[in-house]
């Protein structure tokens, strides 16, 4: 490699390493979920960044949650960077204190919503406002192929909404062309109290949104039933919110035609 090619390449480096942002956190583990190498932890405040709450966290290597189990205490550095962030040297142990505590904290219960539809099952109708505070009904868009996710604007983790939107925006700039006419996007919040629809459509120029791709609010029991029938499960947090990560496509017949678990896909 060239000197002014490895110059280069080093720097850049060294920039992005530059702009990541390390926290130190302590927490309880609440689950496990070793196949997607993630552990959902119930953490004290990190100060300069977030509030105490329950959030997943990704590790950023596998093996670091051989040892880690439901109930633990868990200590970890947060590093976060633009589009991602990691949980590195995750320290894990059990003691008399820490199984008090697991005996004193309820069990987080992740249930399967009993309105989750099933692939092929016709997605119901529903009413929301979009960004331009105009009514939308899921059947304005009869005919063509929609992809629903639901984000929130204040989402903390930028691997969780932030890297669900970039999906919608990579979908939205590989068929720029049939958006709107073949193909929409529809962005439901889960924090319908904030999430008004100046906010939204604020949020929705950040990402670039054109027409085909709507950012919808409205009921909050509306907006649950929704995220129940697409299998999504959602808290409140000390003001914000913890959720998994679904992405449901509807077919042109109306009918779910598949349903893809978590954020990281393209």
């Amino acid at each position: 490699m060239p000197r002014i090619a490895l110059f280069f390449t080093i720097l850049v480096a060294l920039l992005l390493s530059a702009c990541a942002q390390r926290y130190r956190v302590q927490g309880l583990v609440l689950d496990v979920n070793r196949s997607d190498n993630v552990m959902i932890v119930s953490h004290r405040a990190i100060p300069g960044y977030m509030d105490a709450m329950a959030m997943p966290f990704r590790v950023a290597t596998p093996s670091q949650l051989n040892s880690v189990k439901r109930g633990d205490q868990v200590e970890f550095q947060l590093v976060v960077k633009r589009l991602n962030s990691l949980a590195e040297k995750v320290k894990a142990g059990t003691s008399a204190e820490v199984a008090n505590a697991q005996r004193a904290a309820a069990p987080l219960p992740l249930p399967i919503p009993a309105e989750k539809l099933s692939l092929g099952m016709p997605v119901p109708d529903f009413q929301l406002i979009n960004q331009s505070a105009r009514s939308v009904r899921l059947s304005d868009f009869a005919g063509r192929i929609i992809a629903v996710n639901f984000i929130y604007t204040r989402c903390p983790l930028p691997e969780v909404c932030p890297r669900l939107s970039a999906n919608f925006a990579h979908l939205q700039k590989r068929f720029r062309q049939q958006m709107g006419k073949d193909l929409v996007l529809l962005s439901i919040t889960l924090d319908s109290q904030y999430d008004n629809a100046t906010v939204l459509a604020d949020y929705a120029k950040r990402w670039g949104a054109g027409q085909g791709w709507q950012f919808l609010t409205g009921d909050a029991a509306e907006i649950q039933r929704l995220a129940n029938q697409f299998g999504l499960i959602y808290w409140p947090e000390d003001g914000l919110l913890t959720h998994t990560s679904q992405t449901g496509i509807i077919g042109r017949d109306g009918r779910l035609a598949a349903l893809i678990e978590g954020s990281s896909y393209e």
